[in-house]
């Protein structure tokens, strides 16, 4: 037979192996591996250079090995098939080497050696492993988003151009496979990540042989594994001293059952369903004693809308994927338990395929098995005769029957962060913040090379704050560029959480440092724009300040040792000592239960903050003054009792300023002006007081009125002055002096003398002139003039001229205008309600005629024009079928409760 020609059971293809002319160079020898489910094989081949004298050995001895590596290899295993011909049988009863054929195992050759020299060979050894195997040996960081364990396969594995075949059956019940918000590759290789997912989700995983290729077949169930061909559907058991069978056929098995856990429970939260219990158990126990221990493991189920499609997108369903994985983890346990172990000749005996075991003393263990595990090692005669190289065949293997599910264990276990990672937060373009309703924000890790640094860099990611409850805590929102601490909860890469911010060449400090270096606080900054927010506290020893201000109108609020504070500049000058309320725009200061501005001092903030009792002695001190000197005035009849009213009115007010006393002041939102030393009010332009009842003033000495123009005074009903002491005097410095009484009288009263001096005295009446004095008299009119006395009427004259009649025109008096009335009556059923009423159309009566009609303005008020004195009360009907009856009080009573001044008000009794 020539060289290469002799009949072997093993053969070997391959497009890198070095021939011979037509012919390789090496033949295989020996075989030696395994494959089991869920594992990448590794089976050894070595390969032998001829021993022909014609051959030479330094071609032998010098192939070069380089080109074998990462190549495809196939060994080929002849089969003989069962079976012997027996002439007459029907069928196939009869025939011979049924199954007959090849088995192929394909792989690429990762490892070459020379082993030895054999004679005038050359032994190699190479190593097979399948091409998944390439998969361990990169490392890899990367996130998928929004992606099932299938997507996230395909994803993985288009990197590697080799055939995969899915045999899978989703676990949802519209048959799809749950999606992550995120599944990251932590410094893993791809093998590792795509192991512990499988082994997570129950796939496992062998390969197929045929036509030179192999195939990965991912499954996720034993259904999913074919059966033998027909050499090997049935396989025979026959004890080793037991008659001789010219088949293949098992001679070693040993069926063994274990004690495994019975349940597994599983727990998970998720933030966006914070009280939801999702925990979850199986119990799955096999039919032995003790069978009832438990794994409690903390789940991976919950999906807290984290993924691209945030809180708008459809949540997952936690417990439903929860059961699922418990399953999964509950058949990996309880699958350990009942296994089969054994040996035979069996060259073709497949991992990943299932047959029938038969005559195995054990009645029960006569059944289906699936092949879990098999090692084969084949062992070719030599070339030579006499080289002692003879024909040996065994197969180790592990079966498990096909009525028990079969999962992997978790042996990866996941990875685990103990620090925290840096990143730069994102934005979509032309965002300078991108978050959503719970705060959460977009990242791309430093690490990450496959990001575009936009808001499809990462899942949303919370943020840590120093506390949060209800709608209350602190906020500070990462912006575009921010560069962020990372951490993981538990440690779980797929649980990111921002713990911190850092300094960076692009991110500095609020406040220059270290110049700054006793500042402390925040510093925002107006989006878009470079304007800012500052709350900043000054620990400069001995000129401590707090600092709250807005660059919007440089509005500030600065407290204690007042040093200007420049946005990132920090500190500047020194501009005084105290408390500074300050803005460029407008301001306004509300109490609505009451306002005190004092400068009536409470060292070091003692005592109460609203104490008014300064002030109640104040206004006790002026409240009496006012009370006597209205008395007196009342006594005499130089007013007729109103000053008394504005009194008892003045006491009701400090009463109300007063309240129930310590921590109770302020029965009325009164504002209080109050000092110690003085109040002083200033204005270029207009001042203007004005009160909807009565103003007074108290001083305790004097009352000083100084205007650069007129001293103008209205009053609509009255003008009482009143002196007490020291007497009263009106001077015109120049121009004249205009006394008027337009309806009544004018009465001069004196108790002394009544003097009056000028250059010309003139006296006019419209109809009479009467002077009396001591009970002598004279009367003008136009009718006579007539003079009478008591005594003697004496006349002294240097002459005397009497001619007819004559008279002179009086000056005519000028009637009083008469001034319009106008009421304003604001709607409301309780105080403060009146804005309930505005824009709204009414009619207004008085009795039942209809007087006007009009819309209420955007107080909610009514107009009542020309009031008439006397009116006691009004009428208003609105469109909606309302009605207010109005009472009219002319001079309101002073009562505690202001019923009068409500009643007018509009307010309902």
């Amino acid at each position: 037979m020539a060289l290469f020609d002799a009949p072997r059971t093993l053969s070997i293809s391959g497009a890198a192996l070095p021939m011979y002319g037509d012919r390789p160079i090496l033949t295989p020898v020996k075989l030696t591996g395994g494959e089991t489910l869920g594992e990448l094989f590794e089976y050894t081949l070595e390969l032998k250079t001829p021993d022909e004298l014609g051959f030479s050995q330094s071609i032998a001895a010098n192939i070069d090995l380089d080109k074998l590596i990462g190549t495809e290899l196939t060994v080929s295993i002849q089969l003989e098939g069962v079976g012997h011909f027996i002439r007459g049988l029907a069928g196939n009863a009869g025939m011979a080497n049924i199954g007959a054929g090849t088995r192929e195992i394909t792989g690429i050759v990762t490892h070459a050696s020379i082993l030895r020299e054999d004679g005038r060979s050359i032994v190699y050894a190479v190593t097979l492993r399948p091409w998944l195997w390439l998969a361990t040996k990169n490392c890899d960081c990367r996130i998928f988003q929004d992606m099932s364990v299938i997507e996230i396969t395909d994803a993985v594995l288009s990197a590697y151009l080799f055939p995969v075949d899915k045999r899978l059956t989703p676990p949802r019940p519209n048959k799809t496979w749950p999606k992550r918000d995120i599944q990251r590759q932590h410094h893993e290789s791809d093998w590792t990540f795509l192991q512990r997912l499988w082994e997570e989700w129950g796939i496992f995983y062998f390969f197929e042989h045929d036509d030179g290729k192999h195939r990965l077949v991912l499954c996720d169930a034993i259904a999913a594994l074919k059966p033998h061909g027909d050499a090997y559907s049935t396989i025979r058991y026959e004890a080793p001293d037991s008659r001789r069978i010219d088949e293949e056929h098992i001679h070693a098995l040993s069926v063994s059952n274990a004690l495994t856990a019975g349940a597994v429970t599983s727990v998970d939260y998720d933030y966006t369903r914070p009280r939801a219990d999702l925990t979850v158990g199986r119990e799955d126990p096999r039919n032995t004693g003790l069978a009832n221990q438990e794994h409690y493991t903390w789940g991976d189920y919950a999906q807290p809308r984290a993924g691209t499609g945030g809180l708008s997108g459809a949540p997952n369903e936690p417990r439903t994927e929860a059961e699922y994985l418990t399953l999964v983890q509950m058949e990996a346990w309880r699958c350990q338990g009942l296994r089969a172990s054994g040996q035979g000749n069996l060259r073709g005996l497949v991992t990943g395929q299932t047959f029938v075991l038969s005559h195995y003393p054990q009645s029960a263990a006569n059944c289906e098995y699936a092949v879990i595990a098999a090692r084969l090692t084949i062992e070719e005669v030599g070339e030579a005769s006499g080289s002692g190289q003879r024909y040996h065949c065994e197969a180790d293997f592990v079966l498990q029957p096909t009525h028990e599910p079969f999962r992997l264990l978790r042996t990866i276990a996941k990875p685990r962060i103990t620090g925290v990672e840096y990143a730069v937060v994102t934005c979509p373009e032309n965002q300078e913040i991108w978050t959503d309703a719970y705060g959460r924000v977009k990242l791309q890790f430093l690490w990450d090379r496959l990001g575009n640094n936009d808001e499809r860099s990462s899942c949303w990611v919370r943020v840590a704050g120093a506390w949060h409850g209800d709608q209350f805590g602190g906020i500070f929102l990462p912006r575009r560029g921010h560069e962020v601490e990372v951490a993981f909860a538990n440690g779980d890469p797929d649980l990111p959480i921002i713990v911190g911010s850092a300094v960076n060449a692009f991110n500095k400090p609020p406040f220059a440092l270290p110049e700054n270096q006793t500042l402390a606080g925040f510093r925002s900054k107006e989006v878009g724009a470079r304007r800012a927010n500052t709350l900043a506290f000054d620990d400069t020893n001995g000129k401590i300040q707090a600092h709250l201000s807005s660059d919007e109108g440089s509005s500030q609020l600065n407290l204690g040792y007042i040093t200007r504070i420049a946005g990132n500049t920090g500190r500047q000058d020194e501009r005084g000592r105290g408390a500074e309320l300050r803005t460029d725009g407008k301001a306004a200061v509300r109490g609505a239960q009451g306002l005190l501005l004092t400068t009536f001092s409470r060292p070091a903030a003692n005592g109460d903050a609203f104490s008014v009792d300064e002030i109640e002695a104040q206004l006790a001190e002026s409240l009496e003054l006012a009370e006597n000197l209205a008395q007196a005035a009342h006594l005499a009849n130089a007013h007729d009792g109103e000053q008394s009213a504005v009194a008892a009115s003045l006491k009701t007010q400090a009463d109300a300023v007063r309240g129930g006393g310590k921590l109770e002041q302020f029965k009325d939102p009164q504002l209080v002006l109050a000092s110690p030393v003085g109040i002083v009010g200033s204005t270029p332009e207009q001042l203007h007081l004005s009160s909807g009842r009565a103003t007074a003033v108290t001083a305790g000495t004097d009352v000083s009125i100084s205007t650069g123009g007129g001293l103008f005074a209205s009053a609509r009903k009255a003008l009482r002055l009143f002196v007490y002491q020291a007497g009263m005097r009106l001077v015109a410095a120049a121009g004249d002096i205009d006394l008027k009484a337009l309806k009544d009288s004018i009465n001069v009263l004196a108790k002394l003398n009544v003097t009056v001096v000028a250059d010309r005295i003139r006296i006019h009446a419209q109809k009479e002139v009467e002077i009396s004095g001591g009970g002598s008299y004279t009367r003008w009119n136009a009718g006579e003039i007539r003079s009478g006395t008591g005594g003697k009427f004496e006349v002294h004259a240097a002459g005397r001229i009497f001619t007819g009649p004559d008279n002179k025109s009086t000056p005519l008096a000028v009637d009083a205008p008469e001034l319009p009335e106008n009421l304003h009556f604001a709607l409301g059923a309780l105080p403060g309600e009146a804005n309930r009423y505005v824009d709204e159309p009414y009619e207004l009566f008085e009795g039942n005629t209809k007087i006007g009609e009009g819309v209420t303005d955007e107080f909610g008020r009514v107009i009542v024009r020309d009031h008439q004195p006397g009116t006691k009360a009004y009428r208003v009907e609105l469109s909606n079928g309302g009605q207010f009856n109005l009472k009219v009080r002319d001079a309101l009573n002073h009562d505690p409760e202001h019923a009068d001044l409500r009643s007018n008000r509009g307010e309902r009794m």
